[in-house]
């Protein structure tokens, strides 16, 4: 029976932590996204439940980077018999009847070599891209987010991805600027 203080996401990296041992450090109060640390690869394995679909999102990438071209991402989506959602399978479903799936997964997205970095000649052309991309996700979780608002889900998770989304978008977008030789006033 897991401990009624341990989050969903301290549940989780605990587990992850057992799988990948000593050599990546877990935070002391892991929330979503989690984040586990290895130095010696230079790698951060950041961790988070896709709620609209289920199932767990891996993400690896370079230790401290926002290089969003240089990651690799992985899925699992568990049996949620008996939970009504991810978040309450998370809560106090058996994680530990899952480790060999997982383990497997998170080798697999571990060992493989991260895309090699692609110069692109235009940096502003880039910038757009991905300032594009985040507005089509946080346009996504904000419909998501007033869909459960509607039919009286949880929202708070939903808000906190919400903010994350928020700020990597003013932050592309402060980017953008600057690169348009235009000052934010606004900072």
């Amino acid at each position: 029976m897991p401990s009624t203080t341990e989050t969903p996401a301290a549940r989780l990296a605990a587990a992850i932590a057992e799988i990948l041992g000593t050599d990546w450090t877990v935070p002391h109060a892991p929330d979503w996204p989690a984040v586990v640390t290895s130095e010696a690869a230079d790698r951060d394995l950041t961790f988070y439940p896709d709620r609209k679909h289920g199932r767990l999102i891996f993400e690896l990438s370079p230790a401290s980077s926002d290089d969003f071209d240089h990651r690799r991402f992985a899925k699992y989506t568990p049996d949620l018999t008996g939970h009504e959602t991810i978040d309450s399978w998370l809560a106090d479903g058996d994680l530990a009847g899952v480790t060999d799936a997982l383990a497997l997964i998170l080798e697999r997205l571990i060992d493989r070599q991260l895309p090699d970095r692609v110069p692109h000649a235009d940096p502003l052309h880039t910038e757009r891209e991905r300032l594009a991309e985040q507005s089509r996700e946080l346009a996504a979780t904000a419909a998501y987010f007033a869909a459960g608002l509607i039919w009286l889900q949880p929202v708070g998770a939903d808000a906190q991805r919400l903010a994350t989304l928020a700020r990597d978008l003013k932050q592309t977008a402060t980017r953008v600027d600057e690169l348009r030789g235009f000052e934010n006033p606004r900072s």
